[in-house]
């Protein structure tokens, strides 16, 4: 689908700023009107609806942006029946704000190269969605352990000590609701844990208008094949709150825990990222900024050319004070 400004025909996307869908033509909010599914030509092809020119997709691309006439679509097929999405975050953090927070983490870095946060390069920052899936479980928790505490005290000439053992028992319940996992496999696992956590109070009920104007994949792992990595969460958390219950031993040993987390539903959502990518002598660099929250990730490149320069003024102002040094003192 494209959506088309019913009073200009320019695309309409949507405004992370102003919370609706704007036209960037004529400015009118909330003018929409849906156009027709782009047609998937090929396996790796899609018809644009608006110019009719031929874009590249992925296997799991659902909404992209075409090369020839900038719109944004969004591929009917890859975002209903099973691909439709339960959930969403819609971009709270739109493209210029999202320059601004790289500018900030990055600007006072003396070595970077010069086009590194040009408004040129930063221009090609794009704003996707990628696929997750929310887990919700119950925790049903066992704990058993020997805990001792030890008292000491003296009497005369004597230092006596008493050590005291008890029996830890603790049994816990707890439910756990949208514990998220990444169903991307373009989306480095590690990353996304890094992006985390979003407000998930904010997750809506998905409508296809927070896609247009952004790209944004398909799930491309069910949540069968991603219910271990939930269950690893799950269970490094539940641990985590029993062991929190156990205070004030001096030792604790003889442990014995049984954690049983029972799935209970599980959803469909996307969530959003900007991502930027400089390229630099050969090799890409890749920044995220969490296009809820604002968080930035990424390691910047580092010109040699610049460190040099350093080098050498640093060399030659201390030769210079050297010299002024050895003039005053004759």
């Amino acid at each position: 689908m494209l959506f088309r400004c019913k009073n200009c025909g320019g695309n309409i996307v949507y405004s992370p700023e102003k919370k609706a869908m704007c036209c960037p033509h004529c400015e009118s909010i909330d003018s929409e009107e849906k156009m027709a599914t782009p047609q998937i030509t090929e396996e790796t092809k899609v018809t644009c609806a608006s110019c009719g020119a031929p874009i590249d997709i992925t296997e799991h691309t659902s909404a992209t942006k075409c090369p020839n006439c900038g719109n944004y679509v969004v591929l009917d097929e890859r975002v209903s029946g099973k691909f439709l999405p339960h959930l969403i975050i819609p971009f709270k953090i739109g493209k210029q704000d999202a320059k601004e927070l790289l500018k900030k983490e990055f600007s006072n870095r003396p070595f970077t190269p010069a086009g590194f946060l040009s408004n040129a390069s930063l221009d090609k920052m794009e704003g996707s969605y990628v696929p997750f899936f929310m887990y919700d479980y119950h925790s049903d928790m066992n704990y058993q352990a020997t805990g001792t505490k030890v008292r000491t005290w003296v009497s005369g000439s004597y230092r006596y000590t008493e050590t005291s053992y008890f029996d830890i028992t603790r049994q816990m319940y707890a439910d756990f609701e949208k514990v998220p996992v990444d169903a991307s496999i373009a989306m480095d696992d590690g990353l996304m844990d890094l992006i985390e956590p979003y407000n998930y109070k904010e997750l809506e009920q998905h409508q296809d208008k927070y896609m247009s104007g952004f790209l944004a994949e398909k799930y491309n792992m069910g949540e069968r094949e991603l219910t271990p990595r939930a269950v690893t969460k799950v269970m490094k958390d539940s641990k985590a709150m029993m062991e929190a219950t156990v205070t004030g031993y001096a030792t604790v040993t003889n442990v014995h825990e049984n954690i049983n987390p029972i799935k209970k539903a599980v959803d469909y959502a996307l969530l959003p990222v900007w991502e930027y990518i400089y390229s630099y002598q050969g090799k890409e660099y890749k920044y995220h900024v969490n296009g809820q929250t604002g968080k930035v990730l990424g390691v910047t490149p580092v010109a040699k050319g610049k460190v040099v320069a350093y080098g050498v003024t640093v060399f030659v102002l201390t030769m210079l004070a050297g010299f002024l040094i050895r003039g005053m003192l004759l």
